[in-house]
């Protein structure tokens, strides 16, 4: 619902500024992947992931209280550690792509973040 501090930008205007700063590829793959509304078809690589680092934790979780050797320690929670970080580094650059992006259109509107917020709400659902 738009108020008064976003009567003044149209639905075309919007969606222009919303279209002409179009979201990188990156970005596109983070959120299709890795976003809480993902898609039942697009789900298996997270799916993969968190498989992944279940398993590598559980075997680490395991190793620790059977007091397991260091080795087995280190070669377990080795793929562990660089999924997690990977992983975290990868969705946190994901992150600040977009806010870059919705920054650019927000300059190029002169609008704030909530008024943003408020016409994305109502125009793009």
């Amino acid at each position: 619902m738009k108020n008064s501090t976003t009567d003044h930008i149209s639905e075309e205007k919007f969606l222009e500024a919303y279209n002409k700063y179009p979201p990188n590829k990156w970005t596109v793959f983070a959120f299709r992947f890795f976003s809480l509304d993902i898609s039942k078809e697009d789900k298996w690589l997270s799916n993969i992931v968190q498989a992944m680092l279940l398993l590598s934790f559980l075997a680490g979780f395991v190793g620790t209280i059977s007091n397991f050797s260091r080795t087995y320690m280190i070669c377990v929670l080795t793929p562990f550690v660089v999924i997690l970080v990977t992983l975290v580094i990868f969705l946190l650059i994901a992150v600040i792509m977009k806010n870059l992006r919705i920054r650019k259109i927000r300059k190029y509107l002169g609008i704030t973040l909530e008024e943003y917020e408020i016409l994305s709400d109502s125009y793009l659902g």
